[in-house]
């Protein structure tokens, strides 16, 4: 237990920087660059990480898992990493040579092609980081440092050198660089930790299918939040997507939150299950219980002092960020309890496959009653779909937790 705490720890502070890093982006660029370029600029990163969504295809769960069972074996060690960056590959060359079809066929202008260039430097950083091996490895303290400090050093260089409406270029330069830097170190210290990279597109391919169900979870997990700066965008242009990124920041940031705990108890929940399942799954009702009262105050908390905190830290120019954050912070509960219900509940009974049906069900009604939503209702109706899917997941995990009978990850155990 005493590795589950410490590794929690070093999350939180992740997770804290994750957090506090992009609230301080905020006010540096959209007050230097304006609400026009700082929508570009927004939009950019959101359509590179919601990519790169793609590419980490869940191996933070699958994979890590692997690792975790073979900590001492550098053979083994050396396969899985080798295999896991092959799929990565396949993956990053479909997604690449679709993105190059549809730029070259639907001749968009909406982005030179400088911006795309950075766009696809940020798209393979966050894409082909290594912090999955050392999750799996439970050795994360100087990823976590090694991590912090370059989010950090981009921030300086943000304020440093971004001034004006001009600078849209050198603030995408500054968050890409950094990001491909912490990845590049990332996958040196697994050489260093042993690994000796054999490509293998054999091997790859069955990365991918192990971890079929577990991307399905993730990546409808991730949509269903990552999706919003891209998809208002593409529904109110992109001076909307100014004033729907600082509000969806800061949910996504107090949603973060909770990252490090069920991280924490993923691989303990796994052991529980298969030794004491009664006992496991109370202490999973507990967690489920928490996140949501927490995710009520939190929520209530965010609705009280988060448009007094907008207004001054950007302006007036951006008071659709506080309309907006006003009702986006009712999804903060149910995101927390379906985020509980899946890694403390349902995935560690193995019930992976009925986990990421219900995901990817419910991120394209979220999606669907989003863009209905947006006709009449702008913004906010975009925000306001996605609160009605995550209310309609969490009814569903709830369902699910309670009528399925779970399994482990062991053929023949049940509990």
């Amino acid at each position: 237990m005493f590795t589950v705490f410490k590794n929690m720890s070093l999350l939180f502070v992740v997770q804290l920087f994750g957090y506090l890093v992009p609230i301080l982006e905020i006010p540096v660029l959209a007050r230097s660059l304006g609400i026009q370029e700082y929508g570009k600029v927004v939009l950019v990163q959101s359509i590179a990480l919601l990519s790169s969504l793609v590419v980490e295809y869940g191996f933070s769960l699958s994979a890590a898992r692997q690792v975790s069972l073979a900590k001492t074996d550098v053979t083994v060690l050396s396969r899985v990493f080798g295999e896991v960056l092959s799929a990565k590959l396949i993956i990053s060359s479909v997604i690449s040579i679709a993105a190059l079809c549809f730029y070259m066929f639907i001749n968009s202008q909406t982005f030179e092609l400088e911006v795309i260039g950075l766009g696809f430097l940020y798209f393979i950083a966050f894409g082909f980081s290594p912090f999955w091996f050392f999750q799996g490895l439970e050795k994360i303290a100087l990823v976590v440092f090694l991590e912090v400090g370059l989010r950090v050093a981009s921030l300086i260089c943000l304020f440093v050198f971004v001034h004006d409406p001009g600078d849209a270029l050198v603030a995408l330069s500054i968050l890409a660089t950094f990001a491909l830097a912490n990845t590049l170190l990332g996958n040196y210290l697994c050489y260093r930790n042993g690994c000796r990279v054999r490509f293998s597109l054999s091997g790859g391919w069955l990365q991918i299918c192990k971890g079929f169900h577990v991307f399905i979870y993730k990546s409808s997990n991730n949509i269903l939040l990552s999706a919003g700066p891209a998809l208002v965008g593409l529904l109110c242009g992109k001076i909307a997507v100014s004033g729907y990124v600082p509000a969806e920041k800061i949910i996504r940031g107090f949603v973060g939150f909770i990252n490090p705990v069920l991280i924490g108890f993923f691989p303990y929940l796994n052991r529980q299950y298969l030794s004491s399942a009664k006992s496991a799954s109370r202490l999973s009702w507990i967690i489920v219980g928490l996140m949501f009262l927490l995710g009520c105050v939190s929520a209530f908390s965010i609705s009280v002092a988060g448009g007094f905190l907008i207004n001054k830290l950007l302006g007036a120019d951006f008071e659709q960020a506080t309309t907006t954050l006003q009702i986006f912070v009712w999804i903060i509960p149910f995101r927390m309890t379906n985020q509980a219900l899946g890694l403390c509940m349902l995935i560690p009974r193995g019930m992976d496959k009925v986990a990421s049906s219900a995901m990817l069900l419910f991120s394209v009604v979220s999606i669907l009653l989003a863009s209905l939503l947006s006709i009449n209702y702008y913004v906010n109706g975009i925000v306001l779909g996605f609160i009605l899917a995550e209310v309609m997941l969490c009814v569903t995990f709830l369902v699910l937790s309670y009528r399925y009978k779970p399994v482990t990850y062991l053929e023949g155990r049940t509990e």
